[in-house]
């Protein structure tokens, strides 16, 4: 287990919560840092570290590992030790499939009669995805670099999927899923079967939700059981317990 503290001196601007309180403030800072990776499987957190960094008394800090604690996110342990649990397969498998269901469940919701408008944040994503999905001439330095803007990108386009359902239960129940998939271990190095070959799943998802098609519903079952392939071929996959 190592410790995840931060080396930086200044304050953190915690997210805003409209007019939610301190602790709420501070789970979603801690659960947008396990979503992006930040965080990972293992790290112990640090209360007293924490509320120095954010400029906060350990008791926010407190409820707002409370609150992971019981999604089962975080172990505590006697003495303020708490660490990010590492997941099993079977609990791995089991937020893979979950996560299937809110994608596909929140597009088949308002395919039929989302509008262009509504769709801007995809295509805005789509563009600045473009760039990084041309990659696969550079370096291997390089290339991981743009792989990792890539895919921070596309955990993008996912949550903005289920934004678009217009549902909170949707949407907070995937932010939870999310943390149990964080970008540690959710993509590895790559996606497995092609950065361009993704991408280009994806301008397909949206040209269909574009025309109101259901065929967006398809091929994002299509994708999302492909990227469950990738993550079964993981050799970390292989290393958790059953």
């Amino acid at each position: 287990m190592r410790a995840k503290t931060s080396t930086h001196t200044s304050k953190v601007r915690l997210p805003q919560t409209n007019g939610g309180a301190l602790s709420d403030q501070v789970y979603e800072y801690l659960v947008e840092r396990l979503i992006r990776g930040s965080i990972e499987y293992g790290d112990a957190l640090n209360i007293k570290q924490l509320a120095a960094h954010l400029g906060v008394s350990p008791m926010p800090i407190r409820d707002a590992i409370k609150r992971l604690e019981m999604e089962g996110v975080v172990v505590v342990k006697p003495r303020s030790v708490c660490y990010v649990r590492k997941p099993t397969k079977r609990t791995t498998l089991a937020a893979i499939d979950a996560r299937e269901m809110l994608e596909v469940q929140a597009i088949s919701m308002y395919y039929r009669t989302v509008d262009r408008d509504e769709l801007s944040g995809l295509h805005q994503l789509l563009v600045r995805m473009r760039p990084h999905a041309e990659c696969a001439e550079k370096g291997a330095l390089e290339q991981a670099a743009e792989i990792a803007k890539y895919i921070e990108l596309d955990r993008e386009f996912h949550e903005e999927l289920c934004r678009l359902s217009r549902n909170m239960y949707i949407q907070r129940f995937y932010r939870e899923i999310s943390m149990h998939l964080n970008m540690s271990f959710r993509y590895g190095t790559g996606t497995c079967h092609g950065v361009e070959t993704t991408y280009g799943e994806h301008q397909a998802i949206y040209g269909h939700l574009c025309g109101n098609s259901r065929h967006a519903v398809s091929v994002l079952r299509r994708h999302l059981r492909q990227s469950k392939q990738n993550i079964l071929s993981d050799p970390r996959f292989h290393t958790l317990s059953d």
